[in-house]
């Protein structure tokens, strides 16, 4: 980031060309202390963020884009603009210490790791190398506000990628715009136009399902870069340092930075405030506070900003960014046996040990010209050389379609995430076998609780039973965790509000994993629980299952999880929620609600099916012997469900299979 990492300080005067055309004297650039102390503060925000601590605190990433356009668009306007130079610096600045952390992590990939688990990380490094993260992380079936649950320490770098793109194609803008008469208004209206087009696109891309679009595209985040790069122009022939000290500028630095704190405070992600509206006044106010705290005697805004330990952060702010997020990846609570705070206090130490080191050993002596000329080539083709390598070399590993020879350590690790986030139901995981026939199909079962009920039985039917192909059978359960129930509270029967830590986002990393290891060929989604849950907030509003709100909720929710399951390739089919033999009154609507959302869901999925396990259990003789209790299937109604399944997919597999 050029906000993270250390632009705006020149000394050099500038040619005379002013906004519009008309000649001005245009004052030098100096260095601004107080826009050190404002990186101090983005920076400190995002770590606290990635703590799992301050909500709003990813808005820190916002404050780094305007300090971005801000400072390189001064840059740009204030020097006649040499492209070439302009990229070295660039790359003098920002590559070394990114080599030097994919070589970091890794050694720690090779160091703490498993096996089987490295090569899922490749597509990670590679496009951190090629800043193009943030492409690839709109490809992917998390999204960022799951990254609590994820383990790949290079999640945080797709931030990096949009401001590379943004300093590759900016400076080309901007020559082109004052290849002439250098008339800086031609700036300032793309700039502002662009950061319209951008925050409107966002704005109208968001989607509450899948906020990957509006989250990480290029185009849909330079809103807040192009509104510093507007507020650059503005501030293009401002007198500096010689006018008298203005308090109203303090006014209004107070009244921005008070509004940026509460949206760091109550802003979520997730959720349509910050896509249509939040992010354009949190840009805005930042577009304020620099404003007000440059370019003049420093009031009381810029003297806070300026003061040493938020200067010092900023200084090192770049190498914070890198750092942090693997370092929180790696000192986790489970490995060092610490409680919450004393990870934390570890994690921020060893992130402020780590930045200083770079900044002091690697990024200051490079910046200043430790490397010129020929030696500078050279050195950059054996780094990239050695990073790569050692990229590769770390995630070297089996591929999705390996056995799982190492089947306990990833339910282990399933389940340290599932305690790691708090969850109070627990979250159970079986993968398959370890010794799995290279000719046997791979079946996944799961859904919400369901399955714990289910899959057994089904494991042991299908390890007994002779048809060809065989089939190998997993099973993820849940309970507490489904998309049964939105994230969010809940209300009880007697009318109280249960306040459920959100989960979804845990389940759906872990399925991730799952799907990426097992590689299974069917995956069947079992949905038990039917006619029993309570009123949700859905959209602010308290409603039932069959209401269409909920109806809709749950539809979009199956379409979403379809996506994730089928990653891999698998064929994937929907099994109806049966009606079971203590149904309440009005529960079997509900069953015929859920099911008809089924088939629904399976209706807008490619090669989705549904399996009509209701049909089946109702054709079964009520012996008393089928289901456990309310929801679920009991020991001898999950075998004589297996037995029905088993057939069917074979057949659905020999449908599939291509014509010899």
């Amino acid at each position: 980031m050029a906000g993270v990492a250390g632009v705006g300080v020149a000394e050099r005067g500038a040619p005379e060309d002013g906004d519009g055309g008309a000649p001005a004297t245009r004052s030098p650039l100096v260095h601004e202390p107080a826009l050190d102390g404002l990186r101090g503060v983005a920076v400190m925000a995002v770590v606290v963020f990635h703590m799992n601590r301050l909500p709003g605190g990813f808005l820190g990433v916002d404050l780094f884009f305007v300090l971005s356009g801000f400072l390189i668009t001064s840059l740009l306007l204030h020097d006649r603009i040499a492209l070439g130079a302009f990229w070295a610096r660039r790359a003098r600045r920002l590559l070394p210490a990114l080599w030097l952390l994919l070589v970091g992590v890794s050694v720690l990939l090779l160091l703490y790791t498993p096996d089987a688990e490295r090569s899922l990380f490749r597509d990670d490094a590679l496009a951190t190398l090629g800043y193009v993260t943030n492409w690839q992380r709109i490809t992917a079936t998390t999204s960022y506000w799951d990254l609590f649950s994820q383990k790949s320490p290079l999640e945080h770098m797709w931030s990096l990628a949009i401001e590379e793109q943004f300093y590759v194609v900016w400076p080309l803008v901007a020559a082109l715009l004052l290849r002439r008469h250098r008339r800086i208004d031609r700036v300032r209206n793309v700039a502002l136009g662009g950061a319209a087009v951008s925050l409107a696109w966002m704005a109208l891309t968001y989607n509450e399902s899948d906020t990957n679009w509006a989250y990480f595209s290029t185009p849909t985040r330079l809103g807040p870069t192009l509104l510093g790069a507007a507020l650059a122009t503005f501030t293009l022939n401002r007198t500096r340092r010689t006018q008298r000290r203005a308090p109203e500028r303090d006014i209004l630095a107070l009244a921005a930075l008070f509004v940026m704190t509460m949206l760091v405070l109550s802003l979520d992600g997730t959720e349509g405030l910050y896509y249509r509206g939040g992010l354009a006044v949190f840009a805005l106010a930042s577009c304020a506070v620099i404003w007000a705290a440059t370019g003049g005697p420093p009031g009381l805004v810029a003297r806070a900003l300026s003061l040493p330990p938020l200067r010092w952060l900023g200084l090192i702010s770049y190498g914070i960014y890198l750092w942090h997020w693997p370092i929180f990846v790696y000192i986790s609570t489970d490995r060092l046996r610490l409680d919450r705070w004393e990870a934390d206090a570890l994690r921020l130490a060893t992130t402020l040990a780590v930045a200083a080191a770079s900044y002091v050993g690697l990024e200051r002596p490079i910046r200043r010209g430790a490397l010129p000329g020929r030696r500078a080539w050279v050195a950059s083709g054996v780094a990239v050389a050695v990073t790569l390598g050692a990229v590769l070399i770390a995630t070297d590993g089996p591929t999705r379609s390996a056995t799982l020879d190492d089947a306990a350590e990833l339910a282990d690790d399933l389940e340290d995430q599932a305690r790691q986030q708090a969850i109070d139901s627990p979250i159970l995981y079986l993968p398959a076998p370890r010794d799995i026939p290279d000719d046997a199909a791979r079946l996944l079962l799961v859904g919400d609780s369901g399955p714990g009920a289910w899959g057994p039985e089904l494991v042991d039917v299908a390890e007994r039973d002779g048809g060809a192909p065989p089939i190998d059978v997993a099973w993820a359960s849940q309970y507490g965790c489904s998309i049964v129930n939105a994230d969010g509270p809940t209300v009880a029967p007697d009318e109280t509000v249960i306040e459920d830590e959100p989960c979804h986002g845990v389940r759906r990393r872990m399925w991730r994993q799952l799907v990426e290891r097992y590689d299974p060929d069917v995956v069947v989604y079992y949905l038990a629980n039917a006619g029993f849950t309570h009123d949700h907030l859905v959209d602010g509003r308290w409603v039932p299952e069959c209401d269409p709100r909920y109806d809709a909720y749950l539809e979009q929710a199956l379409r979403d999880e379809a996506e994730l399951l089928t990653a891999g390739g698998a064929a994937l089919a929907y099994a109806t929620s049966p009606y079971t033999a203590t149904l309440l009154p009005g529960t079997r609507e509900a069953v015929d609600c859920r099911n008809a959302t089924n088939v629904r869901a399976a209706a807008t999925v490619p090669g989705a099916r549904v399996l009509d396990l209701n049909a089946y259990v109702e054709s079964l003789p009520d012996d008393g012997t089928v289901f456990a209790d309310s929801v679920h299937l009991a020991p001898s109604g999950g075998r004589r469900a297996a037995r029905w399944l088993l057939p069917q997919v074979r057949d659905w597999l020999r449908a599939a299979a291509p014509a010899p």
